[in-house]
């Protein structure tokens, strides 16, 4: 009987169900990297390199160097230098910056008599231990910081409250622009809200308490009278129901209500000044007279009893603004060095093969036919 050889003879036709051992022995092509996919990934990795090179270059630091904000404000501390410096933030400008939802995020906050040119990022924590030997971290350009749009936004619509004396307000009439008392110069418009605490003179809040020598407001109302003094009842705060509250009016109203009570003996009672709070706006305020700033319908106030102005002005962060970030060490950064290795080594690879690529599909010669 004839044995098969179909598996064994080069060439000899195979069963209907079986397997070709001649095409399960073909080798398979090897995977090519097209040039398009080549430069893409090269391209990706430039990029990276590029966005990584301000943290590569901090990470490199080792311990701060010290340095004035006139330095900084001149250009001559560069841009991600480990810094420390002594500054003093304004953190009645503070601006809250929320990083993720629920968090405290961070405060950020400008430096005294810099224009703010400069700022400081702190932590959104009230309960961090208080800087008492100057600020150390990372000194960046405002326009890097990832929140730093918002930032400008909330700047620009939200104004923040600036001071000046009556004297310096009084020349910024003509000229549309006021010094602070921190130094800055500002440009104001006729439509910047403007804001004035003055002590009236002529008015005394008198404090009284109740006692076993004058138990009600009958007994403290008789007391006054009787030392000479024309006092008009106030409602007292809900929370203080042992004091009662009387208004005075008269010339040097403070003083001479002091000295009737004194003269009186009525221990019990406190004489405060009051204070008078005026709304308006700057466009208003330039129409008073010399004699004194006109703060509202009728009333005029010298300058003499003026301490400060409040100005209510909107501004844009200035251009090239720097800002240091508290608390930001090079250490934090050491995953910046591995990251970019490894991206360096992708990237030559890929431009090996992109360099393959290109000789094969581009500039091989083809083979004629």
């Amino acid at each position: 009987m004839a044995e098969s050889t179909s598996a064994e003879e080069p060439g000899a036709p195979v069963a209907k169900d079986a397997i070709d051992p001649e095409l399960v022995k073909l080798g398979r092509p090897r995977a090519k990297i097209g040039a398009i996919t080549a430069a893409g990934v090269v391209f990706l990795c430039v990029v990276f390199l590029l966005r990584l090179n301000a943290d590569r270059t901090f990470g490199g630091e080792s311990e701060p160097t010290k340095v004035t904000v006139a330095q900084i404000l001149a250009g001559e501390v560069g841009s991600d230098e480990y810094v420390t410096l002594d500054a003093e933030p304004l953190m009645s400008h503070a601006i809250r910056t929320s990083l993720q939802k629920g968090g405290l995020g961070l405060r950020v906050a400008p430096v005294r008599g810099t224009g703010e040119q400069l700022w400081l990022v702190l932590p959104g924590n009230g309960w961090e231990a208080p800087t008492t030997r100057g600020y150390t971290g990372r000194l960046r350009k405002l326009s890097a910081l990832s929140f730093a749009s918002a930032l400008d936004d909330y700047a620009e619509s939200h104004p923040r409250p600036m001071f000046a004396t009556a004297a310096a307000a009084r020349t910024a009439f003509s000229s549309g622009k006021v010094v602070t008392v921190s130094g800055e110069t500002l440009a104001i418009t006729d439509a910047d809200a403007v804001a004035l605490d003055v002590v009236d003179p002529n008015t005394a809040l008198i404090v009284a308490a109740l006692n076993e020598r004058l138990p009600n407001a009958e007994g403290w109302a008789s007391a006054l009278r009787a030392a000479g003094i024309t006092a008009t009842p106030l409602p007292a705060p809900t929370d203080q129901t042992d004091q009662l509250r009387y208004e005075v009016k008269g010339p040097a109203a403070v003083a001479t209500t002091t000295t009737k009570l004194e003269a009186a003996s009525l221990w019990a009672a406190r004489v405060e000044p009051v204070t008078r709070h005026y709304q308006t706006t700057w466009g208003a305020l330039k129409g008073g007279s010399a004699a004194g700033f006109t703060v509202a319908q009728g009333v005029t106030i010298p300058d003499a009893e003026i301490d400060l102005v409040g100005l209510y002005i909107s501004k844009e962060i200035p251009d090239g603004a720097y800002a240091v970030i508290d608390g930001e060490k090079p250490q934090d950064y050491w995953y910046v060095l591995p990251i970019s290795i490894g991206l360096l080594v992708i990237g030559l690879v890929f431009l090996w093969a992109l360099v393959r690529a290109i000789k094969r599909d581009f500039l091989q010669t083809p083979t004629p036919s």
